[in-house]
């Protein structure tokens, strides 16, 4: 099922946080432009995107890395249902499970699709990966 429209309300105003917290876990890259994206996709995720370098080739590999992370809906509902307390609880998990997740979801591509750290890619697009759910605790 997905994200009714408040509960996609909710998570908006919840956004910057999140988006704050993966930027926080991936601080390496802070060039790269974070976004979420929670009406556009099934499911709803954010989009992480490296700079263009003006002297690229732009149609010649690499590209600049456009990866959309897909985020459990059961997550972004106990986010967007979450009262105040528990939802700074679930954001900071949020922020400290994105880097591992996000490593197991892009191990899941092929080892020349993607290299992270640098920004590139080896297909022109948009990659797209899922994180898998948070472990219980």
């Amino acid at each position: 099922m997905l994200l009714i429209d408040d509960e996609i309300a909710r998570l908006e105003s919840l956004a910057p946080f999140l988006l704050s917290e993966a930027k926080a876990a991936l601080a390496s890259n802070v060039g790269h432009a974070f976004t979420m994206e929670l009406a556009e996709h099934v499911p709803p995720g954010l989009r992480i995107r490296a700079p263009d370098n003006p002297n690229d080739d732009r149609d010649a590999p690499p590209w600049p890395l456009d990866l959309f992370v897909g985020l459990p809906l059961v997550e972004l509902r106990r986010l967007a249902n979450a009262t105040d307390g528990a939802r700074e609880r679930l954001i900071a998990r949020f922020g400290a499970t994105f880097v591992p997740r996000l490593s197991r979801a892009i191990r899941q591509l092929a080892p020349h699709d993607i290299h992270y750290e640098a920004g590139r890619q080896s297909e022109k697009g948009t990659l797209t990966v899922l994180l898998d759910e948070p472990a219980a605790g």
